[in-house]
Order: structure tokens, then sequence, then C-alpha cells
């Protein structure tokens, strides 16, 4: 009897020991906060937002959410956050806090984003907030832009596949076997006068080098004989200096002889048997 009396005693104790432990590992997994200072927050939307969500400072869990409640604002609603934050945790005074969500699946939580300041706040002021992006709204978001836009893309894809099927009907057109076959002759005729060119190009250049070879064989000859062709000049220049005087004498007769051959003209004209040697007839009065 006394032994069944000890065995009872150290089942119970073992299941006391065990319900402390389940407290004692309730109290770590929710976080003791009953010695804790007292914060808060104001949002505009608190979507998956609820009480005993957990508070973070840079990542690192430091307090629970302990109620939310809605205040007005300037004639809009906002819900006021009660913070549980372990006592004497120091928050700068230019500390953000917002929502996050840490992972996709994850539950939405408080996150304080430590500032710069060297003031900490005091238990019981507010901390700045900014608003946190919504996920699920900004995922409706681009599905709406996406739905917008896939049709209009749709249209645009369509008409420029009609555009490319047009085009390549004109490609088709334009490689038809006639165009292929003049393209073909064209290519060759192309061949044929490049290669004409190519030897075009070499005449020039034989040709070029027979003008040079020229002009350096009368630069040597110019060289040469620069005495001689001076003396050639001044004989010519005397020459052509008499032959101008002698021209100007013909002209001087040539001149002479046309104005007695003028007057011969008008003498035959006046008095055609002149050139008998006969005298002119007698006017004869009263006639």
């Amino acid at each position: 009897m006394k032994k069944d009396n000890i065995n009872y005693f150290v089942v119970g104790l073992f299941t006391l020991a065990g319900l402390l432990l389940l407290f004692y590992m309730l109290l770590r997994i929710s976080g003791d906060y009953t010695a804790a200072d007292i914060y808060y927050v104001e949002f505009d939307n608190v979507t998956g937002v609820k009480d005993g969500v957990v508070v973070t400072y840079n990542g690192y869990e430091i307090g629970s959410v302990d109620s939310l409640q809605p205040v007005m604002h300037e004639g809009q609603v906002r819900y006021r956050l009660k913070l549980l934050v372990k006592s004497g945790w120091k928050i700068p005074q230019d500390s953000v806090a917002s929502i996050v969500m840490p992972a996709v699946i994850a539950d939405k939580q408080i996150e304080i984003s430590q500032g710069v300041s060297n003031q900490s706040l005091d238990a019981g002021d507010t901390i700045k907030t900014v608003e946190a992006v919504d996920i699920m709204q900004l995922v409706d978001s681009i599905a709406k832009e996406l739905n917008d836009f896939v049709p209009r893309s749709t249209e645009n894809v369509n008409q420029l596949l009609e555009k490319l099927n047009f085009t390549a009907n004109q490609v088709v057109d334009i490689l038809s076997e006639k165009n292929v076959s003049h393209l073909n002759n064209l290519f060759v005729h192309a061949d044929t006068s490049a290669a004409s060119l190519a030897e075009l190009a070499q005449s020039f250049n034989r040709m070029n080098q027979q003008l040079n070879s020229i002009l350096d064989k009368t630069e040597h000859i110019l060289e040469d004989n620069s005495d001689d062709l001076r003396y050639t000049i001044l004989e010519m220049k005397k020459s052509m200096d008499a032959i101008s005087g002698r021209i100007e004498s013909v002209m001087y007769n040539l001149d002479a002889t046309s104005q007695n051959m003028n007057a011969f003209s008008r003498t035959l004209r006046n008095n055609p048997s002149a050139i008998l040697g006969s005298k002119p007839p007698q006017e004869k009065h009263g006639e």
C-alpha cells in the first residue's frame, strides 16, 4: 500500500513537472512581458494585425501587440495599437514603426526600425509610423494592369504578325525564280564590270606611270638644253617681230589696193565703157 502511494506521488510529481515545463515553454513562445513598457503606434490600415502580433526591433523580437482600437483623427478613422515592449528597451525618438510580413506565408508583425537620435522615447509615447504597402493590393493592382495590358498586347502582336506576313509575301514575290535569275545575271554582270573596271584602273595606272616618265624626261631635256631653248625662243621672237612688221606693210598695201579697187568699182558702175578706154557719152540737151 505504501509502495502504491509512492508511485502515485512520483506520477503526480512527474505530471506537475511536465505542466510546469509546458507552461514555461508557452511563456517562452508567447513571450513573458509581465514587466513591459507600453508604447503606441497608429496606422490607417491594419489588415492582418491582431492582438498578440509580434513586435520586432530591427528584426529582433522585443514584444507584442496588446490591444487595437479605432480612434478619430481629423475626421478620419485611424487604428491605435498598444505595444508591450521589454522593460528598459531604449527606442530612439526618430525610430519608425511599420507593418511588415517577413515571409510570403508568415503572419504580419510590427517592425520598429532603429533611429539615430541620441534621445530615447519614454514609456507611453507614440512611435512614428509609415504605412506599409499591402502585397495583396499590389498583386491585385498588377493583375488589373495585366488584364488591361494583355488584350492590347495581343492586338498589337496580331497587327505585327499581319505586317510580318505581308512583308514575307512581298519577299517571296521579290525572290521569285524570274527575279532570282535577274539578280544572278546582275551579279554576273557586276562581276564582269568589276573585272573591267579593275583592268581600266590598271590601264590608268600604267598611263599615269608613262606620263610621269614623260614628265621626268621632259624635265631632264629642259635642264640639259636650257641654253639652246633660250636661244631658240629669242630667235623665234626676232622672227615673229620681223614677220609682224612685214604683216603691217602687207596690210597697208592691201588697204591701198582695197581703196583702189573700190574706186575702180565705183568708176565701172558710173561708166561701164571706161574699161574699153572710151569716153563717156555726151548728154544731149533738149532730148
